[in-house]
């Protein structure tokens, strides 16, 4: 099923972006980016019943009272209570997974989406024990981890930004499920020299099982700029060159395009809606 990000519409309220979309589809990924508000949970419901509304739940949302950055690497009681939040929308909404950025290596601070003044190191077996703790909680639920970039050029941040370190991640750990990003890997392949199309193919023949949701935003290849995705896209032909194990996998396509612009969207989700038109 096609879905379009809330973060493509710029809103200080969650409610306003949800209705702006509703004039392209019902289809809509719930994401950061929004103020805090209460009782939201009540309207999205509210939302759901009268308008037949199928929401994902995308990371750092509900957007909390007081903002701070969400790293899965960490296993603070601040990330696990953010998370149990996320878990109760998902489960009120009616979601059967909750996708979330893989994680930083640092504590970092955020100027303008760029990742600065790291300090405090996390390891990738936190990780790890954060999934344990996800399905000794959540057993009925899937968790997908999303592939993250050289964010600032820094090739040292995050996790899963690699083709070896994606690979060694689902490999180590059967439960751990895949957001795939093919903006922030259109990234990564440049930092770290891989062929992007390579890659995209790899993943695909040998993971197209452990793919929940794909991410659809287009860059230059030097830093996730979440432009436009239409026909001119190689992320458009990679979508219609897989369409049949993304429908044999049930896998969710969402358009993260933040451009702020409900008619490039509406071109856009068309664009994609079409290939799997009769199929959905």
């Amino acid at each position: 099923m096609v879905y379009i990000s809330s973060a493509c519409i710029k809103n200080k309220n969650i409610l306003d972006s949800i209705k702006e979309l509703m004039k392209i589809t019902n289809n809509i990924e719930l994401s950061g980016g929004t103020l805090y508000q209460e009782d939201l949970l009540q309207e999205l419901k509210n939302i759901k019943k009268e308008y037949e509304v199928n929401f994902l739940l995308h990371s750092y949302f509900p957007p909390p009272r007081d903002n701070f950055i969400l790293n899965f690497a960490d296993k603070s009681i601040k990330t696990k209570n953010f998370i149990e939040k996320s878990m109760n929308y998902v489960k009120e909404l009616n979601i059967n997974y909750y996708s979330v950025h893989s994680g930083f290596k640092k504590t970092f601070k955020f100027n303008n989406e760029i990742l600065v003044d790291g300090k405090n190191n996390f390891i990738e077996e936190s990780i790890f024990d954060n999934i344990k703790w996800f399905y000794n909680n959540y057993p009925n639920y899937k968790i997908a981890l999303e592939n993250l970039f050289p964010n600032g050029d820094n090739k040292n941040c995050c996790f899963m930004m690699s083709l070896s370190d994606i690979i060694s991640v689902l490999d180590k750990n059967k439960k751990i499920y895949l957001l795939f990003d093919l903006g922030h890997l259109k990234v990564s392949a440049k930092y770290f020299n891989f062929d992007y199309m390579d890659a995209v193919d790899l993943i695909f023949s040998k993971y197209s099982n452990r793919i929940l949701e794909i991410h659809l935003s287009e860059n230059r290849g030097l830093k996730d700029e979440h432009l436009e995705v239409l026909s001119n896209s190689l992320q458009y032909e990679i979508v219609k060159k897989y369409k049949n194990l993304i429908l044999e996998n049930s896998i969710n396509l969402v358009i993260e395009s933040r451009i702020n612009n409900i008619d490039i969207l509406r071109e856009s989700y068309s664009l994609f809606n079409k290939i799997f038109k009769g199929n959905l």
